[in-house]
């Protein structure tokens, strides 16, 4: 098949490009690159696109003929949301439009990384599909927004709402919670617990849902519609009890949980992924112990680097704002003909 990934150069969209070359279809990775290429060397049915998804235009979709569009692009998290929230309803809300636009003219099927933290504040009860939609802040609000206007005008849409993702990736953040957690751990052998940890959130391993993707496009029958994807239920102080657990057993580290209990009413909910799992024949393998092993495993030989920028969403955002700002004023920092390997 031929698949083009929006986004493709993410967290998520890194792994699932060399799956999907891996098993043999023609993918095209649709990324500007703000965070960096972490392919590696490129694998073979793999193309590389360096633009935003607002440079797609029909034309691109008459040349590329792409059987489905994954659609990924987008800012990701609250701190960004929060810190650039016109440009998060622009990437989040009016990009997807476009992108969803040009796919259903093109005959397109379209799946739409959304977010499960569009239930917003729902705690106590298991939420499948039907449940109602809630969100708290900009980036829930825009992911919601975007679902609604999927819905309604394409045909062929998949909108997966995702569980706080985990798990090691080529192009790596730790902004995420486990993620964050364990490099905390690791690193300063503590874990910092804000709001008391009662806030429920859900998680799913980076791998499991590239596993849920290639389900999706594997599965002609599957209905369109909005499906859970996640993997685990605990809440924060129970994540990261199992964190401290597993570094003493298997990485020979104490850890102290340190626990602040300032109240507030964020996004807090438990999810149910049975529909995927009973449509598709999907289920999630991997838990929150094999994410904490495999970063540690990273850290320990220094293949992951907890200090560079590009790790944490926003720190890098703002980076890049301010360098922005420099370079309007002075020009280039390097000549045309420079070589910027320091960079890659």
């Amino acid at each position: 098949m031929r698949v083009l990934v929006t986004g493709g150069a993410g967290y998520i969209g890194t792994p699932l490009c060399v799956r999907l070359s891996q098993l043999g279809h023609e993918v095209v990775c649709w990324d500007p690159g703000f965070f960096g290429y972490h392919f590696g060397e490129t694998p073979a049915g793999l193309r590389l696109v360096p633009k935003r998804v607002q440079a797609l235009c029909a034309e691109d979709f008459q040349q590329l003929r792409p059987d489905w569009v994954l659609h990924l692009s987008g800012l990701s998290n609250d701190p960004m949301a929060d810190f650039a929230p016109r440009m998060n309803w622009a990437e989040n809300m009016r990009a997807t439009e476009h992108v969803g636009a040009l796919a259903e003219a093109a005959g397109a099927a379209l799946v739409f990384a959304s977010s499960a933290s569009v239930y917003g504040f729902n705690p106590e009860l298991l939420l499948d599909e039907d449940a109602p939609v809630s969100p708290i802040g900009f980036y829930s609000e825009s992911k919601a927004a975007a679902e609604r206007w999927l819905l309604a005008r394409h045909s062929r849409c998949y909108v997966l709402r995702q569980a706080t993702v985990m798990g090691r990736s080529p192009r790596m953040r730790f902004d995420l919670l486990t993620n964050g957690m364990t490099l905390t751990a690791w690193t300063r052998r503590q874990i910092q617990i804000l709001y008391g940890g009662r806030e429920a959130r859900p998680q799913i391993h980076v791998e499991d849902l590239v596993d849920a993707y290639v389900a999706i496009l594997n599965r002609d029958a599957l209905a369109p519609g909005v499906y859970n994807v996640g993997a685990t239920n605990d809440n924060v102080t129970e994540l990261a009890s199992v964190i401290r657990e597993r570094m003493k057993s298997e990485h020979a580290r104490d850890v102290e949980l340190v626990v602040s209990d300032e109240p507030r009413k964020h996004r807090s909910y438990r999810l149910s992924w049975s529909k995927l799992a009973e449509a598709s024949g999907w289920t999630p393998r991997r838990t929150v112990a094999d994410a904490v092993d495999e970063i540690c495993a990273g850290l320990g030989d220094a293949s992951l680097s907890s200090s560079d920028p590009r790790t944490s969403n926003i720190r890098w955002m703002k980076l890049l704002a301010e360098a922005g700002v420099i370079l309007a004023r002075t020009g280039p920092v390097l000549a045309e003909d420079d070589e910027p390997s320091a960079l890659e």
